[in-house]
């Protein structure tokens, strides 16, 4: 990317106190700050007080780096170096937060979807994309991050049946914001704004096809994202959006819309994350480590059988359970590997 002759103001990219002292603390000579806004196979797409760059990875942070969460992320603060044509990103300083999901493959490794958001819109529509299970998975991923998330429904205008998916959607949703919006509907731009302010970042994650990027024109007011064409006969998005992006609106806030995800495995461990209603319930339970299952008076098991919580999210509940215990076992499997990895390279850079 050309850099821009003028002065760039990094408090609209989110530069705030936190990162500045961050910054501060980390300061070397010849580094500066800068955000990291794009992302492809060979690039970061960088935003420093200079102007827009390209910038490679330092070779410490490629020889370091033992996951990929060790590498930057769209979103994150670095610290840059900047000479003459060439970038280099140098340090990563501390995420204020993430969004990770557990990358696929027989190594458990941590791929990060955004860094230090404040606020995570789930996207899904009301057409055949509709999937209960997928929600609940994103739900339960976004609130391992801990960061504020809001769902939204999204094709309202061409749904026929509304306000029963709605409804659908609150019995998971437990505390969280449910909103159902049309692209079409100005009342939606006015939402995404109370949310959106000068400062924020929010990211939008979703399946392929549920209307991410239109959400992101919407609150825009400018086609800044090309939306996709979607096919009838697979109701899958084509050219919609293929790498994550962090875009800076003119209303003050920040959004980083990202690609469709066929599948998320969350990263983190807590089973009961996303759902808080089993987990008030089961307090009540006759005993402390109940596992909803054979065990006799059951307040979780007692609520399904008077129409409280559905067998539904029970089950997906188990599910989660047993695929927290699991990842527990391959994190540890998989992190001796990688360790084991990084100490014969570092052997063998002695050596030589």
């Amino acid at each position: 990317m050309i850099s821009e002759a003028i002065k760039i103001n990094l408090e609209k990219w989110g530069f705030d106190s936190y990162f500045k002292d961050l910054a501060d603390k980390n300061q070397e000579s010849g580094l500066i700050p800068a955000r990291v806004i794009g992302h492809n196979r060979h690039f970061y797409d960088i935003v420093c007080e200079k102007g827009f760059f390209s910038a490679k990875t330092s070779g410490s942070i490629r020889y370091n780096s033992v996951l990929k969460s060790d590498l930057p992320a769209v979103g994150d603060w670095v610290m840059v170096s900047i000479r003459r044509d060439k970038s280099y990103i140098c340090s990563i300083l501390p995420r204020k937060s993430r969004i990770s999901r557990r990358c696929s493959g027989n190594i458990v490794n941590e791929q990060i979807l955004s860094a230090n958001v404040d606020i995570v819109f789930i996207v899904m529509s009301l057409d055949a994309n509709f999937n209960l299970k997928r929600l609940q998975r994103y739900i339960s991923v976004v609130s391992s991050s801990g960061i504020k998330h809001v769902i939204l429904l999204t094709k309202s205008d061409v749904c026929e049946n509304t306000d029963e998916l709605f409804e659908e959607v609150r019995k998971i949703a437990g505390d969280k914001e449910v909103f159902a919006v049309s692209s079409f509907d100005q009342n939606t731009e006015k939402l995404l704004k109370t949310f959106v302010k000068p400062g924020i970042t929010a990211v939008f994650i979703g399946s392929s096809g549920v209307g991410k990027s239109t959400l992101i024109n919407t609150i825009s007011g400018s086609n800044i994202r090309v939306t996709g064409e979607i096919s009838t006969a697979v109701n899958k998005g084509r050219h919609t959006t293929s790498a994550r992006e962090l875009i800076l609106l003119d209303s003050g806030g920040m959004v980083i819309d990202t690609p469709g995800m066929r599948e998320i495995q969350n990263w983190q461990e807590e089973d009961s994350k996303g759902f808080e209603i089993i987990e008030e319930l089961s307090h009540k339970c006759r005993f402390f480590d109940c596992r909803h299952d054979t065990e006799p008076d059951c307040a979780v098991k007692e609520a399904v059988g008077n129409g409280i919580i559905s067998a539904e999210l029970l089950e997906m509940w188990r599910k989660q359970l047993a695929e927290s215990e699991e990842l527990k076992r391959k994190k540890a499997f998989s992190l001796k590997i990688l360790e084991t990895k990084k100490s014969k390279r570092n052997k063998s850079r002695d050596v030589s």
